[in-house]
């Protein structure tokens, strides 16, 4: 276990590559426990296979990823504190499983010989459901439910194994405006509440803007890193867009317009 004054997630200096092809270069970061960290790049950059880095799903080529104090292959012996939310594929509406049985999936990594769920176990499912608003659809089939519903439910497998870090790999993408805000809403207060150290990769910095501590601009290589002041500047986004960044606030709230280049 970690204490107050440790690292929940330390880089130092990682590359990962896949067939001699490089996903991530010279990453180095750090976020302390508690911490919502943005990342934030375009297509291609490496997003997806940071998060992979810290499931220790894929192995540094050099440097090291060091997780809940655990370094190395040790990586994968805290795996079942992170909680894993994958970018959303529309469920198959013919496939028989039901909300609840989707949610007890996230358990399976830490079920006994048999398999066999106690009365702990479903007390987990039933306070991830009521916390992502699904409780009263755990008997429908998963497939039917609507495209944000599918993403609460995947939400709800995450957090069932009642995790210490949480891992969002663009948690609302394909879903629309209004949707998208209520999911950003729901991590939002599910970090809060869970005091988690939280990970949410997107495309859109707007995103973000309302609820991290820290933002990670990635284009392979770390780009910028730092607080919202420090990497959301017009100096700051003009510099990694490539181009003119303009600044809106509405109801309070302020909004980045940036180009599609990325230097």
């Amino acid at each position: 276990m970690t204490s107050a004054t440790e690292d929940s997630v330390r880089f130092d200096h990682v590359t990962v590559a896949y067939h001699q092809v490089v996903g991530i270069e010279d990453v180095s970061f750090e976020l302390k426990p508690g911490e919502f960290l943005g990342i934030v790049g375009p297509n291609g950059s490496g997003k997806t296979t940071l998060l992979r880095a810290v499931l220790g799903l894929v192995r540094p080529a050099s440097g090291s990823v060091t997780v809940l104090g655990a370094a190395g292959r040790e990586v994968t012996r805290v795996r079942r504190h992170i909680g894993y939310v994958p970018q959303r594929r529309t469920l198959d509406p013919q496939f028989p499983i039901t909300v609840r049985d989707a949610v007890v999936m996230g358990l399976y990594p830490m079920l006994g010989t048999f398999g066999r769920l106690t009365a702990d176990d479903r007390g987990r499912v039933k306070a991830a459901l009521v916390a992502v608003g699904l409780l009263d659809s755990a008997d429908h089939v998963a497939g039917h439910l609507s495209g944000g519903q599918q993403q609460r439910l995947l939400i709800a497998r995450a957090l069932v194994q009642e995790p210490r870090i949480m891992l969002l790999d663009e948690p609302t993408s394909a879903v629309d405006v209004a949707t998208r805000s209520a999911i950003v809403d729901l991590v939002r207060r599910l970090h809060a509440e869970r005091r988690l150290t939280t990970l949410y990769v997107t495309h859109d910095v707007n995103e973000v803007l309302p609820c991290v501590d820290k933002v990670l601009y990635i284009n392979r290589t770390v780009r910028a890193f730092g607080s919202c002041e420090q990497v959301l500047s017009r100096e700051t986004l003009e510099s990694l867009y490539g181009g003119r960044v303009i600044f809106a606030e509405d109801g309070g709230r302020r909004y980045v317009i940036v180009g599609d280049r990325h230097a």
